[in-house]
């Protein structure tokens, strides 16, 4: 597999430095064990829950939880080897699957959120770690077929497991099919071992504290400039589709007939356009990133008007399908953007900076649209997203077009 740089030089995935491609094979070995069971999560969570505001709590229980931790875990990833950070959640992840597993054999529903907080703090330390080892080892001009790399294989992953989950689903209890995740993020971890430790690029910065962290993410939002802002809110509104697309979906289908197996499908259609991450990435790297997100708004737009006017499970399908595409899109935008748009002396804290903005979404957005779905249904909920999309196009627009400053 190969493609080309701005100077039209073909560059193989041999290119990409071995410690990206090491990190890669072991989220997907991890995202290939999370594959059996997690698009029933949603399902799961709504054997515990009487309306879909009570659904939504359960599942943002693991945004809260990262979005406590992840100020400090920014801080650490500019003070420590973003080697450490994956190391360390990779060793907590077994217990998600166990939490998991004992709400479903007792049914108690606080191991749902015992399993959901662990899993925000674990998610938290490997997601910030990944994002800072790739930017301190990829080239610019690669960043975003880095990113696209790792999206891809660990998706395919994840695919190839829910295909068996689908099989698996009518004979095995959720809760059993997560104990996959045990396994597999122990093999994750010996993989991640061996890969080769990253350069801390910042020096004589003060010891970690959880005030301090506090601190300096306020101080990292101060000094973020309106491009930087604009995609902050992108990232929120991002956060509101992901709720729709893996959580509100999947549970308003199941409530209109479907069996669990076409709900694993939905997931899997959503997760099909992440194999082509690289081929977003490249794309990234080579146009004008304003146009790509102004666009990609205006395709979410026509997708939740389509699912206001089509609410039969073949469109959700489609709807799934086109989500999975845009957010594939809005990924590798957004990790080029917030890799370029500083010093890269603060990869940890601004990257940690977008988590924080990126686990608000995701925590308000089930909140927001259960209570909402639960008020106006999910017609309406739909043209309410459309509207903020075309809304937040505009706005890219006239960045691009300088009608915004970008001071």
């Amino acid at each position: 597999m190969g493609f080309l740089h701005p100077k039209k030089k073909l560059i193989h995935v041999a290119d990409l430095p071995a410690g990206v491609r090491r990190i890669a094979l072991a989220r997907t070995v991890r995202w290939f064990g999370w594959g059996f069971g997690e698009a029933l999560i949603p399902l799961f969570i709504l054997q515990f829950s009487r309306s879909f505001a009570e659904a939504g709590a359960f599942r943002a229980a693991y945004d809260a939880s990262m979005l406590l931790a992840l100020p400090i875990i920014g801080m650490l990833a500019d003070r420590v080897s973003a080697k450490v950070l994956i190391i360390v959640a990779l060793i907590f992840y077994p217990w998600v699957g166990v939490g998991y597993f004992l709400a479903g054999a007792l049914s108690l529903g606080i191991f749902i959120v015992v399993a959901r907080v662990i899993n925000g703090l674990t998610w938290g330390l490997e997601n910030v770690g990944v994002n800072t080892y790739f930017r301190r080892l990829s080239p610019r001009t690669l960043l975003g077929s880095s990113f696209g790399f790792i999206d891809t294989w660990s998706n395919f992953g994840w695919i190839v497991a829910a295909v068996i989950g689908m099989v698996l689903a009518p004979h095995i209890p959720t809760h059993i099919l997560l104990l996959a995740v045990i396994p597999t993020s122990i093999i994750a971890l010996l993989v991640a071992r061996r890969v080769p430790k990253d350069r801390v690029r910042t020096t004589k910065k003060p010891r970690p504290s959880l005030l301090a962290s506090y601190r300096l993410l306020a101080k990292e939002w101060r000094h973020w400039n309106k491009n930087l802002w604009l995609l902050s809110v992108l990232v929120l509104f991002t956060g509101i589709i992901q709720a729709l697309m893996w959580f509100f979906i999947p549970i308003d289908a199941y409530v209109e007939g479907a069996k669990p197996a076409m709900v694993i499908l939905l997931s899997i259609i959503a997760v099909i356009p992440s194999l082509f991450g690289y081929t977003f990435g490249k794309l990234s790297d080579h146009k004008n990133k304003y146009v790509l997100l102004a666009a990609g708004l205006v395709g979410v737009a026509g997708v939740a008007i389509g699912l206001a006017v089509f609410p039969a499970y073949g469109f959700k399908l489609i709807a799934s399908f086109l989500f999975g595409v845009l957010l594939e899109l809005f990924f590798v935008v957004q990790q080029s953007l917030v890799t370029t748009l500083g010093s890269s002396k603060a990869y940890g804290e601004r990257g940690g900076a977008f988590e924080s903005v990126a686990t608000i979404g995701d925590l308000i957005g089930p909140l927001v649209l259960g209570f909402s779905l639960d008020k106006l249904g999910f017609g309406n909920v739909a043209i309410c997203v459309a509207v903020v999309a075309v809304a937040l196009s505009s706005l890219f627009l006239a960045l691009k077009h300088g009608i915004v400053s970008r001071a």
